[in-house]
């Protein structure tokens, strides 16, 4: 074969990877594939699905930029898995995860200590052995990066063949993989190799690209891990904030995927689980139900803030100090956000949440400068004012119409505002697309309501 030949030829298979890789659209495929799952199914459309080459298979990643837990996927990887049972396998593994909290609140520090790695296997054997995971799990393969064929982890076979029990929890499992002499570090595999050791299971690229999930087939090192599970140490404050308020989206998400299995939506009827088993509901609901503890308003109103587009710029150009020899010289820039925070006075708003309304706005004024917009079915424009840090103001009622959340929407579009805060009772319908971060922040009643369920954008109850 000549050289030009082997160019060919290597072009050819290049531009036949790349066009895979591309067909595969998660997103087009995952009602195919959990057509019999409605609790996956409903689960998966509340998180965001990520294509990401870097990541050897698939996984559940927080993102820092969009601050939102997220399914990635290597589309390669998803295209290479032979049957669609295979595919819709690696799905809920990673909405298993998501669903009994390992992403966010068990990291199993209690048994395993600061060993990551048991505590990731843990969580993988758990899910694994499963009704409805086990036997899918015992016949999916994939090739790994380095050639060798990979398995998923199950309790009973190599290297856990010591452990047989099915379907127990992840404590468990943390507590019998510490009773296993861990073998010397070089000699540690990734995922469960035919045969043998190897490189890893489809799982997580939480954290930084390129790390996915798999597995160690050994308790020794892994090739790839489940990084960012946990309580996030090594995260800034605001960081581990942000992320703190992920943690309880995605427990919403899951809440309100449950809801829709056991008694439907208010439009139609309850769908039923699919594959969870009755044992396994009751812990997801558990999650779900642990995690709705409220978050501290001006925590949240600070993330907020942060997370909004800088509008106002204060920029001057430093001038050089002859008596600070070496010090550089350059441009020093004020950014602050520019915050609207709507006010309900529809007649359906009650005196007792505008009230609470007005004690949160004082204490929030302490630290930060807002524009007051009241509104009911229209924004009262005379009645726009900007309240200043560190003034105090009394409950006023200026409206007592209908409702309409379209109204301090548009007024907020066509103005140069980063984020938009709405205090309602959410008793209307859904508003047109906002053009800046938009919250929303109810009373427990609201927050029940049926009206509408804000996608994609935070509520917060007070």
């Amino acid at each position: 074969m000549t050289n030009s030949t082997k160019f060919e030829k290597m072009a050819t298979m290049d531009t036949r990877e790349k066009m895979e890789t591309k067909a595969y659209d998660l997103d087009f495929k995952i009602y195919k594939l959990l057509l019999d799952e409605p609790f996956f199914a409903r689960l998966s459309r509340k998180l965001d699905k990520t294509p990401l080459n870097s990541i050897p298979t698939a996984g559940i990643m927080y993102n820092k930029t969009s601050r939102n837990f997220e399914i990635v996927y290597n589309p390669k990887f998803m295209a290479g898995l032979a049957k669609d049972s295979w595919q819709a396998w690696v799905i809920k593994h990673e909405l298993y995860h998501a669903s009994l909290g390992h992403c966010t609140t068990r990291t199993l520090s209690d048994i395993v200590g600061d060993n990551h790695q048991l505590a990731n296997i843990a969580m993988d054997l758990a899910i694994d052995s499963l009704p409805g995971m086990l036997d899918t799990a015992r016949e999916l393969k994939w090739t790994g990066a380095d050639g060798q064929v990979c398995h998923p982890l199950v309790p009973g076979r190599q290297p856990y063949e010591q452990i047989r029990s099915l379907e127990q929890s992840a404590d468990w499992y943390a507590n019998q993989l510490m009773k296993i002499q861990p073998p010397d570090e070089d000699e540690g595999g990734g995922c469960q190799e035919e045969g043998g050791k190897g490189e890893g299971q489809p799982g997580k690229g939480e954290g930084q690209p390129g790390k996915g999930e798999g597995q160690g087939g050994s308790v020794g090192k892994q090739h790839d891990t489940h990084e960012g599970f946990g309580s996030g140490d090594e995260l800034t404050e605001d960081e581990r904030m942000e992320r703190e308020i992920a943690e309880r989206r995605i427990a919403d998400a899951v809440a309100e995927a449950a809801q829709e299995c056991d008694v439907g939506d208010g439009e139609t009827q309850a769908a039923g689980w699919g594959t969870v088993s009755h044992r396994i509901r009751k812990k997801i609901k558990k999650f779900a139900n642990s995690n709705k503890s409220k978050l501290d308003p001006k925590a949240v109103l600070n993330s907020f803030v942060r997370a909004s587009v800088n509008a106002e710029k204060k920029t001057s150009v430093t001038k050089r100090n002859r008596r600070l020899p070496g010090k550089k010289f350059g441009r020093r820039t004020d950014r602050r956000a520019k915050i609207a925070i709507s006010i309900d006075m529809s007649g359906s708003v009650g005196d007792a949440l505008l009230n609470r309304v007005f004690t949160w706005l004082n204490s929030l004024a302490k630290f930060s400068e807002f524009t007051v917009i009241p509104f009911d079915h229209q924004v009262f424009e005379e009645k726009i004012y900007v309240w200043k840090k560190g003034e105090n103001k009394k409950r006023e009622r200026v409206l007592c119409g209908g409702t309409c959340f379209t109204a301090p929407t548009k007024y907020v579009n066509k103005r140069n505002f980063d984020g938009h805060i709405i205090i309602t009772d959410m008793m209307a319908p859904k508003p047109i697309r906002s053009n800046c971060q938009r919250m929303w922040i109810t009373d427990q009643r609201g927050a029940n309501g049926t009206y509408f369920k804000p996608v994609g954008e935070r509520v917060l109850v007070l």
